[in-house]
């Protein structure tokens, strides 16, 4: 995708020692201090990026906001026009885009907030979503845009968040699936990550990036490092561009190959 049709995107998360972006690392009292290094790298005057728009997967607004509520539709809502539909919210200019595929998502209002403004709520789904939930949308006030046609097409929302919202630049802010998915996408320009002094070791919790069969693959990402800072309560944060995908032929390295088969006949035994 050119660069020119989409805008500028960067991963910005709160990352414990071992990778993960959720657990019980993040409840204790070492974590949660009055610095508060994940948002002041984001907002306010000490701020890093400018953009004008988040952009986050249904399981993350969900865990975070809506705590898996089940939305008040109307299954017999008469026929919605068909296409995108922009709110009058929509020219605010601050917007929270969530990757909502089959449409879920059991929104109480229509906007959420930025920092120390308000965002307006962008659905962004394919066109599996239900005519129900689509008017239900509509009756809170919220703007949908309908990218691909089983799962959000990323490259598609992408060039409608710049051609329709005029956003230049947009936070990616998990979770580890819709991270992995940009960045295979080539679609990433940028991590930002806030390293917390703490680690956990659960295994069930999501890492910040996580390929998943169907949507992303595990191809391998180069990174390279553009800043390093030591910042308050012992939390570092990690500035990285990010590189292409190396589409490496695994499947004729005998080597790989080999090593593969000792771990599955190890994990067989």
């Amino acid at each position: 995708m050119n660069r020119s049709e989409r805008p500028f995107i960067f991963n910005h998360m709160e990352i414990s020692l071992d990778g993960k972006i959720m657990g019980k690392y993040l409840w204790i009292p070492e974590t949660n201090t009055e610095s508060d290094p994940f948002y002041r790298t984001i907002f306010g005057p000490e701020a890093k990026f400018t953009f004008q728009a988040m952009v986050e997967g249904r399981t993350t607004i969900e865990d975070n906001q809506t705590g898996y509520a089940v939305p008040e539709v109307d299954e017999n809502a008469a026929p919605v026009p068909e296409g995108d539909y922009l709110a009058p919210g929509a020219s605010c200019g601050r917007f929270q885009f969530v990757l909502d595929s089959k449409g879920r998502v059991a929104w109480t209002k229509n906007t959420t907030d930025f920092g120390e403004e308000k965002a307006h709520i962008v659905e962004v789904m394919s066109h599996r979503a239900s005519n129900a939930y689509r008017d239900y949308l509509r009756r809170q006030g919220i703007s949908y845009i309908l990218c691909g046609d089983d799962h959000v097409d990323l490259e598609e929302f992408c060039r409608k968040a710049k051609s329709l919202f005029h956003v230049d630049s947009m936070m990616l802010g998990g979770g580890g699936t819709v991270n992995w998915s940009f960045i295979q996408a080539g679609l990433t320009d940028e991590m930002s990550l806030i390293l917390a002094p703490a680690a956990d070791g659960n295994v069930n919790t999501q890492s910040l990036f996580m390929a998943r069969p169907g949507i992303s693959e595990d191809h391998p990402v180069l990174f390279r490092p553009l800043d390093v800072q030591l910042l308050d309560d012992g939390f570092v944060w990690l500035h990285y561009a990010v590189g292409k995908k190396n589409m490496y032929d695994f499947d004729n390295d005998p080597e790989f190959k080999a090593v593969q088969e000792v771990i599955a006949r190890g994990r067989n035994e």
